[in-house]
């Protein structure tokens, strides 16, 4: 056993000591995250983007002056031909949000009254700003302090579904829902729903009589479906008690409101349609059955588009919902994610998908209401050009275990790939990593690397995410591990030279455990705002999320869940390596006490590391480091391999 380093004294520094140590010890990279998120994305498409909201869609630009307009369009394959009506300002720029960034923002099917959710990343604290369009600047209505981000407009824009935090109990939280008006707004709050331990959500349906609710911890959160015309407004409960808000929704049929649901099982997929009246669940149906698993559904009027995962890629496909379709073929098939978010209510003009393969930026496709693609074929040829390579293989853990491992490798190496891979790690809390919407993924494809992610235990659906949680979470560490010897060995289509691993939060445990785990494979490890010393947190409850933790990662007054954590955190457990470390730590991390990267830090310099600590005094968990160069992260990485390589031949 290596006599490790004491560094309980970072455990109780005070804000201004942690400072200080960090500047003693590292090296500050900026300080305002109001800024902006790292560098922000490329884009080499239009500047333009197209939402469905009724009879036309809104088309969203920024001027030279980076003021964004809208403007309604009849037809998705002629953006510049508007309807005739002035453009509408879609931002703010009032002194009052200085100091604030925007986070999300929901819109009503007019198109006039919209919600921002603006953020202070620094606090963790959030705004809502309900607005009505102008043709000069936006009219400002109503502004909801200390909401978290999900808020929608529903009710065609005359009420407000909210979560906002207890005001009497710490962690605890409350939905509410208000009038849409800021005479009628506090007397008309209605409380429908409350937790002590957090977990509640809200999302949007398509149609906006109604929206989702979540509750309970997140291990055993399920989804229900709210009606706002029900006084007062009642969740419905979702048969199946479904704990993916994106498998169900709310559609139109005969004028008449239908819940349409997807259920995934043996390999296949199955559509059901429910007519609710009342609240109740009164005839159900099969609209379509199909091969793969379903991911996310959205609706119209008399249909639904539903986007499928099989062996690697997606697709979406269009199924009326009046009876039971066969033969369909899908209307999009894609090497990497889709996403049907921008499908905001239910449209009559038709529907939009945003696809990120590896390698392009975001493609947007618009289909009208038949499913007719109404996207230019020059802008359709483009985006072919510049898709990477994509596989996902299967790899078996050491206990017989097998799971996916999803790879990208630039196209230029042809079907198969050797040289360096970046290994994005995380594996917690049922999610795993997409690497299409990583918005680095071209950067690293460009520098010559491969970027590859496991879809370990702790990640993915229920089953899966409870199979590496608590007790069980070595399970994720073996699957990680094994995953990197398969790309080590090349048994696959990618044979790696070097391995990079990298994790944010939670993926920086296994980032930084894989150090440990297999000390002669990982050539270099970064680790940003780390989870890297779990036991210590849970003790102390020190963060805004330790219900959720302590459901995720162990009870520690639990002793099976406590030695397994001793045995395999990443500060605990240190072992000298020749692999060269990047640690990011942001100063007002409240999800992620940044002492836990700090003494991660400090550990692996006392057995000889070499580690960078880069930290940002402002910074938050998923915002730091802003106006740095967007190559930052990916200039050092490449530096590091190289001087990796030239230790490695000397």
């Amino acid at each position: 056993m290596l006599d490790l380093p004491d560094l309980s004294w970072v455990d109780d520094l005070d804000a201004e000591q942690l400072l200080a140590a960090l500047a003693t010890h590292g090296c500050e990279v900026d300080g305002d995250p109001s800024h902006a998120t790292p560098g922000g994305a490329e884009s080499d498409g239009p500047s333009y983007q197209l939402i469905p909201l009724g009879d036309a869609w809104l088309r969203l630009e920024p001027d030279s002056g980076g003021r964004l307009w809208g403007a309604m369009i009849p037809d998705a394959r002629h953006p510049d031909v508007t309807n005739g009506e002035p453009p509408m300002r879609f931002d703010d720029d009032a002194e009052d949000l200085l100091g604030w960034m925007m986070a999300r923002a929901d819109i009503d099917g007019s198109g006039q009254r919209w919600v921002t959710v603006m953020r202070r990343p620094e606090r963790e604290a959030y705004v809502a700003l309900l607005y009505d369009a102008g043709t000069i600047r936006p009219v400002r209505q109503l502004l909801v302090r200390g909401v978290y981000p999900d808020i929608s407009l529903i009710d065609d824009g005359h009420h407000l579904a909210f979560v906002e935090p207890d005001r009497e109990v710490t962690g605890g939280q409350r939905a509410i829902v208000a009038r849409a008006d800021p005479d009628l707004f506090e007397e008309s709050r209605q409380v429908i729903a409350y937790s002590a331990t957090g977990g509640i959500g809200i999302k949007p349906c398509s149609v906006r009589r109604f929206f989702k609710m979540s509750h309970g911890i997140r291990s055993e959160r399920v989804w229900d479906v709210v009606d706002v015309r029900q006084d007062p407004p009642q969740p419905i409960a979702v048969p199946g008690a479904p704990k993916d808000p994106s498998l169900f929704d709310m559609a139109l049929l005969d004028g008449l409101p239908v819940l349409v649901q997807l259920y995934n099982g043996d390999g296949s997929w199955t559509l059901m349609a429910s007519l609710l009246d009342d609240g109740q669940v009164m005839r159900s149906w099969a609209c379509a059955s199909g091969v793969g698993a379903a991911r996310e559904i959205t609706s119209g009027v008399g249909y639904a588009v539903v986007r499928v995962s099989r062996d690697g890629e997606e697709s979406l496909h269009r199924v009326d919902i009046d009876g039971f379709s066969t033969g369909r073929s899908p209307l999009l098939v894609a090497p990497g994610l889709l996403d049907l978010r921008y499908n905001q209510v239910t449209p009559s003009i038709g529907f939009a998908a945003t696809e990120m393969s590896g390698g392009i930026p975001p493609f947007v496709w618009y289909f009208n209401r038949a499913g007719e693609c109404r996207n230019d074929p020059a802008d359709i040829a483009q985006r072919a050009a510049g898709l990477a390579r994509a596989r996902r293989e299967r790899v078996t853990s050491d206990d017989g275990y097998a799971f996916d491992l999803d790879l990208r490798w630039p196209a230029s190496a042809g079907d198969r790939f050797v040289g360096p891979v970046v290994v994005m790690l995380y594996g917690a809390y049922g999610l795993d990593l997409d690497l299409d919407s990583d918005p680095d993924l071209k950067q690293w494809l460009d520098r010559g690397f491969a970027v590859a992610t496991p879809h370990v235990r702790g990640g993915g659906p229920e089953l899966r995410h409870l199979a590496g949680t608590r007790a069980k979470r070595g399970r994720s560490l073996m699957d990680a591990a094994a995953a990197i010897r398969h790309l080590r060995a090349g048994v696959g289509v990618v044979e790696a030279t070097d391995i990079v691993t990298l994790g944010a939060s939670a993926g920086g445990f296994l980032s930084a455990t894989m150090v440990n785990v297999c000390p002669g494979e990982v050539d270099v490890c970064v680790v940003v705002n780390g989870f890297v010393d779990p036991l210590t947190s849970l003790v102390r409850r020190d963060t805004l999320t330790s219900a959720s933790d302590e459901d995720e990662w162990g009870d520690p007054t639990n002793p099976n869940d406590v030695a397994v954590l001793h045995a395999i955190s990443p500060v605990e457990n240190l072992t000298p390596s020749a692999a060269e470390a990047l640690v990011v730590v942001a100063g007002c991390d409240v999800r992620v006490n940044p002492r836990q990267g700090l003494k991660w830090a400090l550990g692996y310099r006392a057995l000889g590391g070499s580690v960078e600590l880069w930290y940002d005094p402002n910074g938050a968990h998923d915002c730091w480091g802003a106006g740095m160069p967007r190559t930052a992260l990916v200039d050092w990485v490449s530096a590091a391999v190289a001087r990796r390589r030239a230790k490695v031949a000397a």
